[in-house]
């Protein structure tokens, strides 16, 4: 039930063959292999049911639905056994140490608190829409370092636009731990793929199995004909 699923995940597992790591794409194999295992158990599932002479065609829809419900079930299981978001945090804590280490003297320390101050009040918007260009390309390091190495807790824009500035700073300061940050967000990128278009198989095909009158949703009523 779960084969053009499979179709594209092994499509996404071939990508990653080719683009990750040797271990990186063995953890993508694996989220693959356990994919087809949950296809295997939903084939022999309905396979039963099916020849199941015990069942009318309404227990048959009921015990369907039953099987795709724990195939749910089975999936959130292999999500949770995969610790993908600890990786990634722990590459974009490597990007963090790296860039609060790169402190040189007090006086550049004086020089990014004095920027701070200048930016204190404004919004993130206000602060990008100022100075983004030169955030990204990197023709103002002293900028870049105010708003990074600012106190936790005082920061200047989100934490999501930190993340962009440390992988874009890193480039330079710190080529191999951006090129991990790089693999794993791609990896990340690509196990997240696979996990929506499972999921979304899964709650499709449950959804057909539910009583007509709760998977189609009623038609509104015509308004009461008044003069």
């Amino acid at each position: 039930m779960l084969e053009l699923a499979i179709s594209k995940a092994r499509h996404i597992l071939n990508n990653a063959q080719q683009k990750l790591s040797v271990e990186s794409a063995v953890a993508v194999e694996q989220v693959f292999n356990d994919i087809v295992v949950l296809n295997d158990f939903i084939n022999k599932e309905l396979y039963a049911i099916k020849n199941n002479s015990g069942f009318d065609e309404i227990g048959k829809k009921a015990a369907r639905r039953g099987v795709f419900e724990q195939a749910g079930r089975k999936f959130e299981v292999i999500k949770a056994k995969r610790n993908y978001s600890a990786l990634s945090e722990e590459s974009e804590d490597q990007l963090a140490d790296t860039t609060i280490g790169e402190k040189e003297s007090l006086l550049q320390f004086l020089r990014e608190k004095e920027i701070r101050d200048r930016l204190f009040g404004m919004t993130e918007a206000q602060i990008l829409s100022l100075f983004g260009e030169s955030l990204w390309d990197g023709s103002n390091p002293l900028l870049t370092g105010a708003i990074l190495n600012a106190p936790a807790g005082f920061e200047l824009v989100s934490e999501n636009t930190l993340k962009k500035l440390r992988r874009g700073n890193s480039r330079e300061t710190s080529p191999q731990i951006a090129e991990k940050s790089e693999t794993v967000s791609c990896f990340n990128d690509m196990v997240g793929e696979m996990f929506t278009i499972v999921k979304t198989t899964i709650d499709g095909l449950r959804l057909k199995e539910l009583p007509t009158s709760l998977a189609q949703p009623k038609a509104p009523k015509d308004p009461p004909f008044r003069f």
